[in-house]
């Protein structure tokens, strides 16, 4: 019950998101913040409503609500929490302003707005997700790629065995 909940609280959230981040893929296609830290997220953690329990935990740390009694991480994510929410009615007010115009130009005022939420909600998503579950080092994420590689060309190494045993016993 409780996740249907949820999924009826983050839905016209993920709904503006992806919207926005369609536009900014048209928009500012080239000067999109980088997210490569996102595969060091737990396989749990990254899901389609990720972006609205984001943008829902952003609002609620600019309130001053505190994160799953984690006061140390929420104090440190609340300047940046303010920040975002405020660049993304910034984004709301230029998207209102370019409806009003030529849809198909889009103004430096918009393209500006933009760049910012973009960076801004990067940065927070990294934050958030590092304080509620354990990510990955750059040294664990190369540790847990060498370990998959070795697996790889082991099994790799026995089908070639397994094949030339099989070849060999059989004739």
């Amino acid at each position: 019950m409780m996740n249907r909940f949820r999924k009826w609280l983050y839905k016209p959230k993920d709904n503006v998101l992806n919207i926005i981040n369609q536009i900014m893929d048209v928009c500012i296609p080239q000067d999109r913040a980088p997210r490569d830290f996102c595969v060091k997220f737990p396989e749990e953690i990254r899901h389609d409503s990720l972006a609205g329990q984001l943008w829902f935990g952003a609002e609620c740390l600019a309130a001053g609500s505190i994160i799953m009694n984690r006061e140390l991480e929420s104090m440190a994510m609340r300047p940046l929490a303010k920040e975002l929410t405020r660049s993304l009615e910034d984004v709301r007010g230029a998207l209102r302003d370019q409806a009003l115009r030529d849809l198909s130009t889009y103004t430096e005022k918009m393209r500006e707005a933009l760049r910012h939420f973009d960076v801004l909600f990067a940065e927070f998503e990294l934050s958030y997700v590092s304080a509620m579950v354990p990510v990955k080092s750059p040294r664990e994420y190369y540790v847990q790629q060498e370990v998959i590689v070795l697996f790889c060309e082991t099994v790799e190494r026995n089908r070639k065995n397994l094949k030339f045993i099989w070849t060999h016993n059989g004739s």
